[in-house]
């Protein structure tokens, strides 16, 4: 790979002349969601869970992180020493 000044400056010439202040594509913005998705989502949360879930509301455990500290710590525990001789 050959790398001249005058590449590094065509590329960034290009870069500059490309770059425009003007709004991105719709579809690279970011949007909140209207008022059908909002409805869309309390529809499938209720179903899921059986009431809709409310902002602060205390949500039930879906998933017992102790399982996962259990087989953390197995993992970082060191193996026993082998005996002198064995090598």
């Amino acid at each position: 790979m050959v790398r001249d000044h005058g590449h590094v400056l065509a590329l960034e010439h290009a870069a500059i002349t490309a770059a425009t202040s003007a709004r991105p594509h719709r579809s690279k913005q970011r949007i909140p969601p209207g008022p059908a998705a909002r409805a869309a989502a309390d529809t499938l949360r209720t179903r899921t869970s059986g009431s809709p879930t409310t902002p602060g509301a205390a949500a039930e455990v879906v998933i017992d992180l102790a399982r996962y500290a259990a087989a953390a710590a197995a993992r970082t525990t060191p193996p026993p020493a082998a005996p002198a001789g064995d090598k």
